[in-house]
């Protein structure tokens, strides 16, 4: 068990450098770097590790690109949203309390009652 554990260990000490620094906020760009990433990352890995070790390895290395991208992908949906903490207009959010309405009240009792009549 020690030596593949050792391996696991280099792997993750040396692959960090593999992974490019972040440029501006392009999500697209971010993905691409993350997957290159991953990619050159698990390539890497010695054939006698488990895959899914490898494959944690890989994740593990890196991070930090992923954190990247993640923080990319919120920040642009925050901006599109409008940084509206409700997360719509007035109207957006009574349309959705109805839906869910609708889901736990209208629909099961509609439901129930359509059994009675059959």
């Amino acid at each position: 068990m020690r030596g593949p554990g050792l391996i696991v260990l280099a792997v993750l000490l040396t692959i960090p450098t593999l992974c490019p620094a972040a440029e501006a906020g392009d999500t697209e760009t971010l993905r691409k770097q993350w997957y290159r990433c991953v990619r050159q990352a698990f390539s890497g890995q010695p054939a006698r590790i488990e895959t899914h070790a490898a494959q944690r390895a890989a994740l593990a290395a890196c991070k930090t690109a992923e954190d990247e991208y993640v923080a990319a992908v919120m920040a642009a949906d925050e901006a599109e949203r409008g940084g509206r903490a409700g997360g719509g207009s007035l109207t957006g959010r009574a349309r959705a309390w109805m839906a869910s309405v609708a889901a736990y009240v209208v629909d099961p009792l509609s439901s129930l009652i359509g059994g009675w009549t059959r």
